[in-house]
């Protein structure tokens, strides 16, 4: 009983948090205007919606009977197994977002096999209850944490938004110093049983706050243009991009009309490697071809 009320309150605080948080990324893509913020909505609401069933089971456990609560319980985890699974592989992806590097495979193959594990692991620990089950089940969320954390930190200097490091570093620090707290919920069901909600509770702090600072700094720059409307032409700012500095030698060479091989000599690389720079930018940019992307470069600013 006691672990069921304690579950309740911190899910119910990280609910309110991940609420707040959720409301300021759908005002921080409509102003800003920028598409990949999508991506933030995506985790957030995805986040929301693990602990909220993971609130409805704890309620369930002190409102129902225990016949009921057993029926209830498969509804209510199978939708927290749902959401778990897909953060398995989404949270890796928005990382690699965040970082500016592209998503590619390995990650891809090995995180939708991850995904895929848990998802199994998950629902025979449902049926068996099995504790050897839970604990592989609880590991593979820790490694994906971790493996997050440390390719946020090997990349932050790399990152071109002061912002976006700050809050990368700050992430970090708090993950870590809620790590000893998580690896006790491998010994201890009661721990185990409130981390998930404790961990989703800081990290929502810190993207509140930072979500906040990401929103007034787009209403700046909304205000600005709207100011610069009637004085110059619209530009296009690049930097949203996240492009990349070897991708703006390949943009500079393909504005002076060079083919990817001619580029590929000029830079000594390969055409393949080339070919791939291209395709990161074409995607990035939401362009179809060289004259789109050609047409972007002369009315944007880097």
């Amino acid at each position: 009983m006691i672990k069921e009320s304690v579950t309740l309150l911190t899910g119910a605080l990280a609910l309110c948090m991940l609420s707040m948080d959720l409301g300021l990324s759908i005002v921080y893509k409509a102003v800003s205007g920028r598409k990949n913020a999508a991506w933030l909505i995506v985790f957030t609401a995805t986040s929301l919606g693990l602990v909220f069933f993971q609130l409805l089971d704890s309620w369930s456990a002190l409102s129902f009977t225990e016949g009921a609560y057993n029926v209830l319980r498969y509804i209510w985890m199978g939708f927290v197994i749902a959401d778990g699974a897909f953060l398995l592989s989404f949270v890796p992806y928005f990382t690699t977002w965040i970082i500016a590097h592209p998503w590619r495979n390995p990650y891809k193959g090995f995180f939708f096999a991850l995904s895929a594990v848990f998802a199994v692991i998950s629902i025979l620990n449902l049926v068996l209850r099995h504790g050897l089950l839970a604990d592989v089940g609880y590991l593979v969320c820790l490694f994906d944490v971790v493996f997050c954390l440390v390719v946020m930190l090997r990349n932050r200097k790399t990152v071109q938004d002061s912002g976006v490091r700050v809050m990368i570093l700050t992430m970090t620090i708090v993950s870590l110093s809620l790590l000893p707290f998580i690896i006790a919920g491998l010994f201890v069901d009661f721990i185990r049983a409130v981390s998930l909600q404790v961990f989703f509770l800081a990290c929502a702090i810190v993207m509140l706050v930072f979500e906040n600072l990401a929103v007034r700094r787009a209403l700046k720059e909304l205000r600005e243009e709207i100011a610069k409307a009637g004085r110059e032409p619209e530009k296009v700012d690049l930097s949203v991009y996240h492009i990349t500095e070897r991708e703006v030698e390949v943009i500079g060479l393909v504005a002076e009309g060079m083919t990817n091989k001619e580029i590929a000599a000029k830079l000594s690389l390969s055409v393949n490697t080339v070919n791939n720079h291209m395709a990161n930018i074409f995607t990035k940019t939401g362009v179809r071809s060289r004259i789109d992307l050609l047409n972007l470069i002369r009315r944007g600013q880097w």
